[in-house]
């Protein structure tokens, strides 16, 4: 018997061919698309499962006493940590940072990016796969090092790497004993090579290690290094997290405890629920896997409700088989199995065509998300069950209610062709499609202020010249480059590399900074007149030459910017933005003037107030910005070009810094390419949600095809008697658009508090955010209308245009 049902199912499939194809492609969308989002969302979830003892590892977050929450804390919490709590199995300290790094004998220079600085107790704590070398002595000898498989390639070939050397910032030999796989793509944190902690001291100059090691074994404010922490079985964070206040009054001096607080965070929460400042790569937030979810499950709602009300409209087609099964004795548990076999096959056909779509779009989702998933790796056993079940249910909730309709015609009224049609089955029918249309109109709102937003940060004005600008760093990436000392010859060659530069024909300026506007800067202890050390405050701070304001096209509201002229300028002079005159009540601009500020220990007076720019992201609301003159803290060069080509001017200045610098590689970034790096993250967000809107609408088109098509076959004979009346093609097509207008009306009317909610909430993530108005509205309406009245006119104007004779023969 069942292989009745499936045979009938097949040939049904093959007679109902328009049908069929639609539903098969909606369903096979909403399929594949839902294979797509729970692969996505499986890798998001997995992140630092891989560690063996990942459920009792824990990382310690640091919040400044202004506020600030910082994934990096003080370096001299770990050593201590284990002796004071009793909870604690090991603690380490990760500092990861770039390194020039060359061969002995060998002039070339590459940039190492996540060269990391470890505790030896990270490899008890973490999980290394070693593919050669001693696992029990990793991270414990001085100057050695640990490679991952690429690097070992890259600086070694096919050659055994163990016992071989390599040297880091041309000055020190570290001695290479093991190499390890990298951490897989799903890893908070990644590396590429492994070095002792107490190295990182080796790589300055003797004057800035000393001034490092006496600083960072007693700064308890600096956010420094990562801080892993891995506790004891059956323990939690909740003792730890309690009584830091009580390990900083042991252990910190008096000088050192400014309000500060320390928390762990356990290290699988980092991935999605980390907002805090210098992760070590990007993060994602649950309200996005939220919302990669909702679409999927939305999709393929979408899917089904095609299948509920194509099914149903088709059973009209087939009265008199149900009359006759009915008839010969089919009872209603054998018509609701037929249907539900259907449903299964048809189901089936389409999960098969959808695992054949997901290996051809993946690609196409790693180059949206930046990820590297493999189709063979994602179908495991895990998928496939998932898979299953998803089949089971989708037979269960789009075969289950068109089973159960076809059951409710008289045997005998469905031998004569006529199937009762009830307002009730209409009513939820339409509500079906009020609801598809919701999600259509919804979706495509949000994908149009997802962009107006992306436009709005991109367009907005940061209060500085950032075209055509590029960065070089000074050093290599590393934030020992607040204590570093310049020395003078370091200091006189590139000086000598600016004159060179400002010499090229379509260079304009050079300037020296800490850092680059709207990349972020540090803060400092910061003291402001009508302050006192006592209140604690800690001020964004930058360190620049005396062309900077110049260079960056700043503009100045009071007083002057920093001069040559003015010899006491770089021992005393500070210019504040507009925010830190509100910040610090010093009324206005030209009141603020003549305003002691003391720098931790470097007092000075106020000379000038810029006007306010973005000195970080467009996340990071303005704050209170104090700029200083102090040559050590330079850690950035900043070019800025004339109307040129910059590839010319850029390949002149790298052989130029090759002579000044042989030991530290030239490397280079455009400021444009930086800032608009910092919203990838929204901006790939925004390009899956506009391909996942364009499937659901593809999905409600087709929906809504398959409508007018059953709609047209019901009243084809309506349509004929009209027209014999004297009704023209106009009044036909009217008659057949006004439902289905009815119908987009009602569901945009459902759709827009939704959407207005919900996008409301996603712009609360942005400090600075466009508004959301009926424009967006208004056009998504227009869009759906018009879509839907493309797809609606094939079937309307070849129903109005046919001949009546043929459709009122048969009476």
């Amino acid at each position: 018997m069942l292989k009745n049902f499936f045979k009938t199912a097949f040939r049904n499939i093959l007679k109902y061919k328009a049908y069929a194809f639609i539903n098969f492609v909606g369903l096979t969308c909403g399929l594949a698309l839902a294979l797509l989002i729970i692969t996505y969302v499986r890798s998001e979830l997995s992140y630092d499962r891989f560690h063996e003892k990942a459920d009792r590892l824990y990382r310690m977050r640091y919040t400044a006493p202004n506020g600030l929450e910082i994934a990096s804390s003080p370096p001299p919490i770990a050593p201590v940590l284990k002796d004071y709590f009793p909870e604690v199995e090991e603690a380490a300290r990760v500092y990861l940072r770039n390194v020039s790094i060359t061969r002995p004998n060998n002039a070339e220079a590459f940039e190492e990016s996540g060269v990391l600085f470890a505790d030896s107790a990270l490899a008890k704590m973490f999980t290394f796969e070693f593919v050669k070398g001693n696992p029990k002595r990793a991270l414990c000898d001085k100057f050695t090092v640990l490679i991952n498989e690429e690097m070992a390639k890259k600086y070694f070939g096919d050659a055994n790497p163990i016992g071989e050397s390599l040297i880091f910032s041309g000055r020190q030999s570290f001695k290479v004993v093991g190499v390890v796989k990298d951490f897989p793509e799903n890893s908070h944190i990644r590396f590429n090579m492994l070095v002792p902690y107490d190295n990182m001291f080796d790589l300055e100059t003797p004057q800035t290690a000393e001034v490092l090691r006496k600083n960072l074994d007693i700064n308890f404010i600096i956010s420094h290094s990562y801080t892993y922490v891995l506790l004891k079985p059956g323990t939690t964070s909740a003792h730890i997290n309690s009584s830091m206040g009580d390990f900083l009054k042991k252990y910190a001096q008096p000088r050192f405890l400014v309000g500060q607080v320390f928390q762990l965070m356990p290290l699988l929460d980092i991935h999605l629920k980390s907002t805090l400042l210098a992760e070590p790569s990007s993060t994602n937030s649950m309200a996005n896997i939220y919302i990669f979810v909702g679409v999927g499950i939305l999709t393929l709602i979408i899917a089904c409700i095609n299948y509920i009300n194509l099914s149903t409209a088709q059973s009209f087609s087939r009265i008199k088989e149900i009359g006759i099964r009915k008839i010969l004795g089919s009872m209603k548990f054998q018509l609701i199995v037929q249907f539900l076999a259907e449903s299964f096959l048809f189901s089936l056909l389409s999960m098969a065509f959808a695992y054949a779509v997901f290996h051809l779009t993946l690609p196409l989702l790693n180059l949206l998300t930046g990820k590297h998933l493999v189709f063979a790796e994602a179908v495991d056993v895990k998928l496939i069950v998932a898979s299953v079940l998803l089949l089971l249910f989708i037979t269960a909730m789009a075969g289950g209610y068109p089973a159960y309709f076809v059951t409710q015609f008289e045997s005998v009224n469905a031998l004569k062709g006529h199937g009762k049609l009830d307002h009730g089955s209409q009513f939820f029918r339409k509500a079906l499609v009020v609801f598809q249309l919701a999600i259509a109109c919804m979706l495509l709102s949000a994908s149009l202020l997802i962009v107006k937003q992306l436009r709005y940060l991109e367009d907005r004005p940061l209060g500085f010249l950032h075209d055509q600008v590029i960065n070089i760093p000074l050093t290599s990436q590393n934030l020992n480059g607040i204590f570093s000392q310049r020395d003078s010859a370091f200091s006189s060659r590139l000086e000598t590399f600016r004159h060179t530069a400002e010499g090229l024909a379509g260079v304009k300026l050079t300037t020296l900074s800490s850092g680059a506007p709207g990349l972020g800067v540090i803060f400092h202890g910061i003291t402001p007149e009508g302050f006192t050390p006592e209140d604690n405050m800690f001020i964004a701070n930058m360190s620049v030459d005396y062309d900077f304001l110049k260079s960056y096209d700043m503009e100045l509201v009071a007083g002057r910017g920093f001069s040559r002229e003015h010899g006491t300028d770089a021992e005393e002079g500070y210019v504040v933005n507009e925010t830190a005159v509100r910040e610090f009540k010093w009324e206005t601009p030209q009141n603020a003037l003549g305003k002691t500020v003391n720098k931790e220990g470097k007092k000075g007076k106020v000379i000038g107030v810029v006007k306010d720019f973005n000195f970080a992201s467009l996340s990071t609301p303005m704050s209170a910005l104090v700029l200083d003159l102090d040559a050590d803290q330079f850690t950035t060069l900043s070019i800025t070009f004339q109307n040129a080509n910059g590839q010319d001017i850029i390949n002149k200045l790298e052989a130029d810094w090759n002579k000044l610098f042989p030991e530290k590689a030239f490397e280079y970034g455009f400021l444009d390419d930086a800032l608009n790096g910092q919203y990838n993250n929204y901006r790939d967000f925004g390009t899956i949600i506009q391909a996942f809107t364009g499937i659901a609408i593809l999905i409600s088109c087709l929906g809504v095809y398959g409508l007018v098509l059953f709609t047209v076959q019901r009243k084809v004979k309506e349509i004929g008697v009209r027209k014999v009346l004297g009704a023209n093609v106009k009044s036909i097509l009217m008659l057949i658009y006004r439902d289905f207008a009815v119908l987009i009306v009602l569901g945009f009317v459902i759709a827009v508090p939704v959407s207005y909610y919900l996008m409301n909430q996603w712009l609360t993530n942005f400090v600075y955010h466009t508004d959301i108005t009926a424009t967006s509205y208004v056009i998504s309406l227009v869009m759906v209308l018009v879509i839907v009245t493309l797809t609606v006119s094939y079937q309307a104007v070849r129903a109005a245009l046919a001949n009546p004779v043929t459709s009122l023969r048969s009476e």
